[in-house]
C-alpha cells in the first residue's frame, strides 16, 4: 500500500483538508456505506416527531435520508471534522434554515454539554475510530428519553477484516451498554461484502 493510500485511510477518522474532501465523497457514494446506513434507520424506525442525535453525520447523507422522514421533529449531528460538518451544511442547507437541524462541532466529550434528550440516537461507521468507552456510555444513557432506542453500527475496516471480529466487537459493546444502565440489548447482521455490517441495538425504559 502506498503512502497516498495510508494517508487517504487515516482520513475516515478525521476528515480534514482535499483528502478529507475525497474520504467524505467515498463515503456518500459507496454501495456498502448507503446500504448500511439504510439499514440502520430501518432497524431505529423512526417517526415524523422524533427527536434525533446522529454521531458522526460525515458528509450528511444519511441526515439527508433522517431529514426527509423526521419532518415534525429535530436533528441533532455532532462531528469532530470541520471538513465533514462543511459537507453536511451544503447537503441539508434548507433543514438548517428552517431550524430543523443543528450541527456541532466536537468530539464525543462535547456529548457532556448537550441538554435536551432523544428519542433515538445513531452511529454509524464512527463510534469504533475511538473506542466505547465508560463516559460515551454514560453520557449516551443521559441523552436518551425514556423509551428512546440507539444503534451502533460498523461494518470491520483495517487489514483481513472478519466477520467474526465484528461479531466479537458488537458483543463487548452490547455487554459495555448493558453495565452502563441500558435494559435491552440485541444485535443485528447485514450480510455485505468483503465482511458483514453489525448493529447494536440498545434500549432505555
Amino acid at each position: 500500500m502506498n503512502k497516498l493510500n495510508q494517508a487517504l485511510i487515516r482520513q475516515f477518522g478525521n476528515p480534514n483538508g482535499l483528502l478529507g474532501v475525497l474520504a467524505g465523497h467515498i463515503m456518500a457514494t459507496r454501495k456498502s456505506n448507503l446500504q448500511r446506513n439504510e439499514w440502520t434507520l430501518r432497524l431505529l424506525e423512526l417517526q415524523t416527531t422524533d427527536q434525533i442525535l446522529e454521531i458522526g453525520p460525515g458528509p450528511g447523507v444519511t441526515l439527508q435520508k433522517i431529514l426527509a422522514q423526521v419532518t415534525g421533529g429535530k436533528v441533532v449531528a455532532l462531528d469532530h471534522s470541520r471538513t465533514m460538518l462543511g459537507q453536511c451544511r451544503r447537503r441539508n442547507h434548507a433543514a438548517l434554515r428552517e431550524g430543523r437541524l443543528l450541527l456541532i462541532e466536537g468530539d464525543y466529550v462535547a456529548l457532556g454539554e448537550i441538554e435536551e434528550q432523544f428519542d433515538k440516537i445513531v452511529a454509524v461507521n464512527s463510534l469504533q475510530f475511538d473506542g466505547i468507552n465508560e463516559a460515551l456510555l454514560t453520557n449516551l444513557h443521559k441523552l436518551l428519553k425514556p423509551g428512546g432506542r440507539l444503534a451502533i453500527t460498523f461494518q470491520p475496516r483495517g487489514k483481513n477484516p472478519t466477520n467474526e471480529a465484528g461479531h466479537e466487537f458488537a458483543s463487548d459493546a452490547g455487554d459495555r451498554l448493558m453495565k452502563s444502565g441500558f435494559e435491552t440489548v440485541n444485535i443485528k447482521t447485514l450480510e455485505l461484502q468483503p465482511v458483514h455490517a453489525f448493529c447494536v441495538l440498545a434500549t432505555v425504559t
